[in-house]
């Protein structure tokens, strides 16, 4: 069952500190896909700082770390994020960087893929 996606993570999982979801969508494309976006803004004003873009950048990408550290070895986790030209992090890559801006919502898309099979 190594192979499949068989769990996902609750909509909890994905909260940061700072933020609320304005937006939330699950897509199991295939068994051993599952495509995860989630729309942050600020939690009580209407854009985010380009020093708080750097930490929730930061923080996501923690959190894609937390959730493969979570899943059996064969099944990675990558974030896109949308808000920056579809620019994708991988958990192996020590060297993301991103260009803060000031923005009013943060798009990301959690992906959660078989890497290899068992």
């Amino acid at each position: 069952m190594k192979n499949t996606i068989t769990r996902s993570f609750e909509l909890q999982d994905y909260r940061i500190e700072g933020t609320e979801l304005s937006g939330f969508w699950a897509d199991l494309t295939s068994k051993e896909e599952l495509i995860v976006e989630v729309n942050y803004v600020p939690e009580k004003k209407k854009v985010f700082s380009t020093a708080e873009i750097e930490k929730l950048v930061i923080e996501i990408r923690n959190k894609c770390g937390s959730f493969e550290a979570q899943l059996p070895e064969n099944i990675k986790c990558e974030v896109t994020f949308k808000n920056f030209g579809e620019k994708t992090y991988k958990t192996s890559q020590p060297d993301f960087e991103l260009e803060p801006m000031e923005l009013e919502e943060v798009q990301v898309a959690y992906r959660f893929y078989v890497e290899y099979y068992i």
